[in-house]
């Protein structure tokens, strides 16, 4: 075994110490682990070999710490006490999960976060981020991103509708009527979103079956950032990449999209659940007051 703070034996070896070295007592330190006093001593001997060090003077009833010993056990006595306040602090928040479909978490949720933990001391969030319909089992709260007119839940409520817009990288040389030239669409996961978005301006459906499909929704955009066609953005979740100008709107149409975003509280729920889903409804309040502002 070598002295490897990356090697498991190694940290292993340490916890044994400390527990041998706390008691001055093999014997209790194994009361305390839960194994034999052989165990103990096995595991301090091969780690004296591995530091070439004598760590305890073994005595017929008793042990003591080496001079090297006692300098070990109070680093380690240090940073046991620091885990144990750590994990104790830790285990005292309690742990809300969140699914949350894309675009919303990075462009919205994320930088809010840290505000309403902040006013929540004992509560974390846990995001687990989802692509289609949550599994209600993973997590507390549900924010969906689905069709307006489907099937979401009985107990969903819309939290934000969107507006579809064509975008572009700067400077890429389209006009309004962008599907009678050669730069091609990008589309996530399947080609519906292009599909809907023409039919409603009457623009050709034929636009829509070009262009790659990509399976990550930042990707789109991304993708359309180094112009490689022209992606749908949804307002007011891209509002980022429009500040830091590396997408444009291209064209003049927009449209409300036939998807959205809704919250749900999922069966079972913990009693904070509702506190974070009126904090994000709020939220949400905020954002289309000022949307409507800017409009």
């Amino acid at each position: 075994m070598l002295s490897d703070p990356k090697d498991p034996s190694y940290l292993g070896a340490l916890v044994y110490f400390h527990h041998a070295a706390e008691s001055l007592s093999f014997s209790r330190a194994a009361q305390a682990l839960n194994v034999t006093p052989s165990a103990v001593s096995h595991r301090i001997t091969a780690l004296e070999n591995a530091l070439g060090k004598r760590l305890f003077e073994r005595r017929v009833r008793e042990v003591r710490l080496t001079q090297d010993g006692a300098e070990l056990a109070r680093a380690t006595a240090v940073i046991w006490n620091e885990l144990k306040e750590i994990t104790g602090h830790l285990t005292a928040q309690e742990v809300l999960r969140v699914s949350v479909g894309p675009y919303l978490s990075s462009q919205w949720l994320l930088p809010r976060i840290a505000a309403f933990e902040a006013q929540h001391p004992g509560l974390r969030l846990d995001l687990i981020h989802v692509i289609g319909q949550p599994d209600t089992r993973l997590a507390e709260v549900s924010i969906i991103w689905a069709e307006l007119d489907g099937t979401v839940g009985n107990n969903a409520a819309l939290l934000f509708d969107t507006k579809a817009v064509p975008v572009a990288a700067p400077g890429v040389q389209i006009g309004d009527n962008f599907w009678e030239e050669t730069l091609p669409p990008i589309h996530y996961r399947d080609r519906s979103t292009w599909r809907h978005w023409l039919s409603t301006i009457g623009a050709p459906a034929g636009f829509a079956e070009r262009g790659e499909v990509l399976e990550e929704p930042h990707m789109v955009l991304e993708a359309a950032a180094y112009r490689r066609g022209i992606a749908i953005g949804f307002l007011p979740f891209i509002g980022k990449f429009f500040d830091q100008r590396r997408l444009v709107h291209v064209g003049t149409h927009s449209i409300r999209s036939n998807r959205g975003y809704f919250l749900q509280v999922n069966a079972g729920a913990k009693p904070k659940a509702r506190l974070f889903a009126s904090w994000v409804e709020e939220q949400a309040k905020d954002l289309r007051i000022r949307a409507a502002a800017e409009a």
